[in-house]
């Protein structure tokens, strides 16, 4: 009973931190300011790796590095050259015993080559009839049947039928979050600055509504002004993207059920009737 007890706790406690694991988000975070790019990964609140070199990661890397150069600087001892006893017992070939090993080698060559000369026609035979039936088989791999294609193209769209609602809920259970835009936008030219604020003004606010429709977006700051009369423009962006894994789980378990009522089982259906 305290074996069972203890094996049920230790599952319990498996589970848990399963759980955990699939509840906790994973955010990725990304920025351009002043020219230089950064960007982190991080587990809930834990850091895996990051452009500043902290985390989980960077930080069992340099552990690695630091161990391969402690075992490149450590001293190899070296091993004495042992001579081998078959080099210096071996006996040297003269020229006569060199003479009469090359003369039985070409008589043993001169009797196999007339031993297998009936085999030779007998190949080309077997050459020739193989290439006639080659040549008269139809080429069935080249071409192939319509039903075969009609399978594949129903396949592939009843994966897309069942993978439809799954894939709204994740990028909906996707968070884009802090979103911070500052752009300046510069020209000498004020009619070429004026144009090219209003495009990429209209662009961008376009692609925000896009993306605030398919996911889950918190605007920070979006700043878009124009400067005239100056050469170079300006571009901050920064944005974290994050997502729990039991969405992908739950999507996942919805894609299996979604496909098994809608896709597999009807086609079984109409195969069975297709047969009877």
């Amino acid at each position: 009973m305290i074996v069972l007890k203890i094996l049920l706790w230790i599952i319990l406690a498996l589970l848990g931190i399963i759980l955990l694991i699939l509840v906790l988000p994973v955010s990725v975070q990304g920025s351009f300011i002043g020219g230089k790019v950064g960007y982190s990964v991080k587990f809930a609140f834990i850091p895996v790796f990051d452009s500043k070199g902290k985390g989980i990661v960077n930080k069992l890397l340099k552990w690695r590095k630091k161990k391969s150069a402690a075992k490149k600087d450590e001293p190899h001892e070296e091993t004495p050259a042992v001579e081998s006893s078959e080099d210096a017992n071996t006996e040297e070939i003269t020229a006569e015993t060199a003479e009469s090993i090359v003369s039985e080698i070409s008589q043993q060559a001169d009797t196999y080559m007339t031993a297998d000369e009936p085999t030779e026609t007998v190949e080309a035979e077997a050459v020739e009839i193989s290439g006639d039936t080659v040549e008269s088989e139809p080429a069935k791999d080249k071409e192939k049947p319509e039903k075969e294609k009609q399978s594949k193209l129903e396949f592939i769209l009843g994966l897309w039928e069942a993978a439809d609602r799954p894939i709204l809920r994740i990028f909906k259970g996707i968070k884009l979050s802090e979103f911070y835009i500052d752009f300046f936008i510069a020209n000498e030219d004020a009619y070429k600055c004026a144009l090219n604020y209003g495009r990429i003004s209209g662009a961008l606010y376009n692609i925000i509504a896009w993306l605030s429709v398919l996911f889950n977006v918190k605007l920070k700051t979006v700043d878009i002004n124009p400067l005239f009369g100056q050469k170079k423009s300006q571009w901050d962006i920064s944005l974290k993207i994050s997502l729990c894994l039991m969405t992908m789980l739950i999507t996942g378990i919805q894609f299996l059920i979604i496909y098994i009522f809608r896709v597999f089982i009807p086609s079984k259906r109409q195969l069975r009737k297709a047969r009877l």
